[in-house]
């Protein structure tokens, strides 16, 4: 008889234990494991594309401009960059989003268009029009830079916050 009421006050012991773990967290989740409670983790957007076109190129100065555009779930970017000769066109180098900071940096450079590599170039130098796109998916991040690269180091042509 002892014995059966040992097992009985076992069981029912083990059981209150068991049901103490499971409701440890309130919601039955434990707050140290759940990834999605970390400060923006859940909120940070995600870069699902980009897309970059060369709207008009002419002769000109040397002139670096960017504008910055927040859309619904877009990023544009309007630029011109300048090219040191006539075979010059615009390139994206670079559409980077760091979850960290939340921050886009997007850099734009120069290279020689398409088949012009035997073709006389003018030495004139042309301002070249472009638009970057970066689309997101779960909001816009807070903070765009916008870079150029003329073939030293990218220089910050401009900054925008959302």
């Amino acid at each position: 008889m002892n014995r059966r009421t040992l097992l009985n006050g076992l069981a029912a012991t083990g059981a209150a234990l068991l049901a103490g773990c499971s409701s440890s967290g309130g919601d039955g989740e434990d707050p140290g494991t759940d990834e999605t409670t970390e400060p923006g983790s859940s909120q940070s957007p995600t870069l699902q594309d980009t897309e970059f076109v060369v709207d008009d190129r002419t002769s000109g100065g040397e002139r670096d401009e960017a504008t910055v555009r927040f859309e619904e779930s877009r990023v544009v970017v309007e630029g011109v960059i300048w090219g040191s000769d006539g075979c010059k066109t615009a390139t994206l180098l670079g559409s980077d989003y760091d979850r960290e900071s939340n921050t886009q940096t997007v850099t734009v450079g120069t290279t020689d268009r398409e088949g012009t590599e035997d073709q006389a170039c003018t030495e004139a130098i042309v301002e070249i029009e472009y638009t970057a796109t970066a689309t997101f998916e779960g909001g816009l991040p807070d903070r765009v830079v916008v870079e150029h690269d003329h073939g030293n180091e990218p220089v910050q042509v401009t900054e925008a916050e959302l």
